[in-house]
């Protein structure tokens, strides 16, 4: 739904408009459809389905946006964790969200609950 009423709304509108901005980059809302759609592509590789649960841990900026809206698209439940948690915070969540995976940037601690994967996205790029 958030897709939907967003992007692909913009996407009708205004496809060479910036969408976001970070670091001196940006990105029209037809480079981002395209950048969320490949990171859906991925996800669905990795075998989420809609309804499956999807955990991130990573900081506010454009990575953390694409999935949010790559979530949407496949109809998979996103479950952002607060940035400021430790471990056993992080764990506690997990363990109570059942996620499918987990997409982390390492700066962050890692959790010793492990779900069925996990991706280190600084590290490598989805």
């Amino acid at each position: 739904m958030i897709y939907t009423h967003s992007i692909g709304r913009a996407l009708q509108y205004f496809p060479d408009h910036k969408a976001v901005l970070q670091g001196g980059q940006s990105f029209t809302f037809l480079e981002l459809d395209v950048r969320v759609r490949r990171i859906a592509a991925a996800l669905r590789r990795r075998g989420l389905r809609s309804g499956e649960r999807l955990a991130f841990l990573m900081p506010n900026g454009v990575d953390y946006i694409e999935l949010v809206y790559a979530c949407s698209l496949l109809g998979v439940i996103a479950v952002p964790i607060n940035t400021r948690y430790v471990g056993a915070e992080i764990d506690r969540l997990l363990e109570d969200s059942q996620p499918r995976g987990l997409i982390r940037h390492s700066t962050f601690s890692a959790p010793t609950v492990r779900p069925d994967w996990e991706h280190v996205i600084d590290l490598e790029p989805l």
